[in-house]
């Protein structure tokens, strides 16, 4: 008897597990495709660039994935980047924050995507969309919609973008628009 209600209950066992186990068939195809699967993934993660011993740029992210073993080499950010860049003192002289990064390690190219911000130590602040990082040319720009608010709250308005140097020290609106107010000074009578 004992036999029997044992068997009955792996029996049920099993066809549960059977029907419960159901495989995405575009999950299974993917995990044997490189160019989906990545070759390294982290948590945590920092990236320094130094020169002559000396830190220039620190990338942190809480997610790293990357894939190497492709045509185009890149690292995914999925969960944002904090980027820090210094001065020759060590300084930190302008940050980046973003929501989703990607570096495409061939064109030595940073994408920043979703909610990116940028502020120097000046107190400028940029808010936009997408924002790229060319490390060869050592500069920032956009081709989307920026806001750079100054710290006297005057806000510019670069409705095709912007470029700036990587340390967001200089900048240059593209197709500006906005309101300027001036203040006049009282006559004397």
């Amino acid at each position: 008897m004992f036999n029997k209600a044992y068997t009955f209950v792996i029996s049920i066992i099993l066809v549960i597990a059977l029907f419960s186990c159901e495989n995405d068939l575009e999950v299974v195809k993917s995990l044997g495709n490189p160019e989906k699967t990545p070759d390294i993934a982290g948590t945590n993660s920092e990236i320094i660039y130094s020169d002559s011993a000396k830190v220039k740029v620190r990338i942190v992210a809480s997610e790293l994935n990357a894939y190497r073993k492709i045509q185009n080499p890149y690292l995914e950010f999925p969960k944002g980047i904090h980027v820090y860049f210094y001065n020759d003192s060590l300084k930190v002289n302008a940050e980046v924050v973003s929501k989703y990064a990607i570096y495409y390690e061939n064109q030595k190219l940073w994408e920043a995507r979703n909610d990116v911000v940028v502020v120097n130590t000046q107190g400028d602040k940029l808010n936009t969309e997408q924002l790229f990082w060319d490390e060869n040319k050592q500069s920032i720009y956009s081709k989307k919609y920026c806001r750079i608010t100054k710290p006297d709250s005057m806000q510019h308005i670069g409705e095709c973008g912007m470029e700036a140097k990587q340390d967001f020290s200089s900048w240059k609106l593209l197709c500006p628009s906005g309101t300027i107010n001036l203040k006049m000074k009282n006559e004397e009578k």
